[in-house]
């Protein structure tokens, strides 16, 4: 049986270490931490970021305790086999990635899923669920005996173990619809330039509008950061490079693909 309120990264460690600057890698606490609200830079080691005491944990009756394993081995080989992926296609400079595109769909389905923002997306939806309350059930005459035919709110530890489960469940269906994007790698060998994430990596920019459409849309534009070198975008539109060098930030600030990491830092490094 595992602890309960364990800290349950949801940002796992082996995929922030690749957001570590070389030189600092000796360091206890080799990141750079950015809080926003303060606007206040940190050193961090990779247990201190990115986690919640218990995130996996399931609500209610102690028979649950026997799920807590499930949650956690829905994503355990993907979590894994991330950093030796990621430094294979470090040390060949990118240039075979397709080779491991659906792994790397996977695993960043699977950052989406396992978010505090899935989470909460899910709980809302929970919130707006009704049931009825059976009081008694007559097993001779097949009956049930109900509180009231009005359908209540389900209970919160309902509404949360839902959640969880629903993250196993779309996290079991691998990439799924992230198949139907075109994908292109742009990497970057200076560390003084790097890709940068925040505690949402996987990030989508797009018109306004419902979710679906909004996927949809040719103009949307997938964003998921690998590590400080490379960086994956997806589009409904094909791109005319599929693999090549980004450019300096003072050019990338003018295209598209620049402005959604710009707008996600969080784990780097201030220099």
């Amino acid at each position: 049986m595992k602890k309960t309120k364990r800290k349950d990264h949801y940002i796992p460690q082996g995929y922030l270490r690749g957001f570590i600057d070389p030189s600092r890698a000796g360091q206890p606490k080799p990141l750079w931490c950015l809080d926003i609200p303060s606007n206040t830079w940190s050193p961090r080691s990779t247990r201190e970021v990115g986690h919640v005491r218990g995130f996996y944990d399931y609500a209610g009756a102690k028979a649950a305790v026997a799920e807590l394993e499930s949650a956690d081995s829905v994503f355990v080989r993907l979590e894994n086999d991330y950093p030796g992926i990621r430094d294979e296609l470090v040390s060949s400079d990118f240039a075979r990635w397709t080779e491991h595109r659906e792994f790397l769909l996977r695993f960043m389905r699977m950052m989406g899923v396992r978010s505090p923002l899935f989470r909460e997306q899910k709980i809302a939806e929970g919130k707006t669920l009704r049931a009825l309350v059976v009081e008694e059930v007559y097993h001779d005459r097949n009956t049930i005996k109900v509180k009231s035919l009005t359908p209540s709110p389900v209970p919160p530890a309902f509404i949360r173990n839902r959640a969880i489960t629903q993250m196993q469940d779309e996290i079991q269906k691998g990439a799924a619809w992230l198949t139907d994007f075109h994908w292109a790698l742009r990497y970057t060998d200076s560390v003084t330039d790097p890709f940068i994430i925040s505690e949402l990596p996987f990030a989508a920019e797009g018109p306004p509008g419902e979710l679906r459409d909004v996927l949809a849309h040719p103009d949307t534009l997938l964003v998921f950061p690998l590590c400080w070198q490379a960086c994956l975008f997806g589009s409904m539109r094909k791109f005319d490079i599929e693999t090549a060098r980004q450019r300096s930030s003072s050019s990338r600030r003018r295209q598209p693909v620049r402005r959604e990491t710009e707008s996600h830092r969080r784990f780097t490094d201030p220099s």
